[in-house]
């Protein structure tokens, strides 16, 4: 499990990043982390989530495993920020 800081942290990252790179026509203060990232929440499709895990990878310093993009780790932000916060080797700015 996550340190409770770090993952909200990488919370507020993830929710900029997706504002920013997807175009999400939102403010990240808007988003609550835990709404569904696909239909009936955010609406993100599969194309756009494989554009985030890449943003995501570049942006934290970290690479995904093949057993780490399964669809219950992207099922919202805060369970994506958490598998992101519990990986070696995460970089976050100061």
């Amino acid at each position: 499990m996550a340190d409770k800081n770090l993952e909200e942290r990488v919370v507020t990252e993830l929710k900029r990043l997706i504002v920013e790179e997807l175009g999400l026509n939102l403010a990240p203060t808007e988003i609550d982390p835990d709404t569904s990232l696909f239909e009936g929440g955010l609406g993100i499709d599969s194309i756009a989530i494989v554009e985030l895990i890449s943003v995501a990878e570049e942006h934290f310093g970290l690479k995904f495993a093949d057993e780490d993009l399964v669809v219950s780790s992207f099922s919202s932000i805060r369970t994506f920020a958490n598998m992101i916060a519990t990986k070696p080797g995460l970089q976050l700015a100061s």
